[in-house]
């Protein structure tokens, strides 16, 4: 039975899981989790699609919460959204241990809750 605070919940998050749903983006995510910061092209180039085809990857994951965008003169650079990402797993943690009593339950779910919460 889902309640009135679980559909937001789980409306967010479903935007959220299906913008790392694709090949292509679990690949850009990989890359911008290497570096501080990286420019479209070279994404573009490093995922070997077309600037167009990069920009709408980069809209569905800027869209999901994933990624952070900033232009300087006509180059745009990108950067993983850490605050947003990890407020997700947080919620989504939450989301797999309701209904298990606090401080009990599965030791799996209760391990992931403590280190997602740090």
């Amino acid at each position: 039975m889902e309640t009135e605070t679980t559909v937001p919940v789980a409306t967010d998050l479903s935007v959220h899981f299906e913008g790392l749903a694709n090949p292509t983006r679990l690949k850009i995510v990989e890359r911008l989790a290497a570096a501080a910061e990286v420019r479209v092209s070279e994404l573009a180039e490093f995922c070997k699609v077309s600037q167009p085809r990069m920009s709408w990857h980069l809209r569905i994951l800027r869209r999901a919460q994933v990624i952070r965008t900033r232009r300087i003169g006509r180059e745009v650079f990108c950067r993983l959204d850490r605050e947003a990402i990890a407020e997700h797993m947080r919620s989504f943690v939450r989301l797999v241990a309701f209904g298990t009593p606090q401080g009990g339950g599965d030791a799996e779910v209760q391990q992931l809750i403590s280190e997602v919460a740090k």
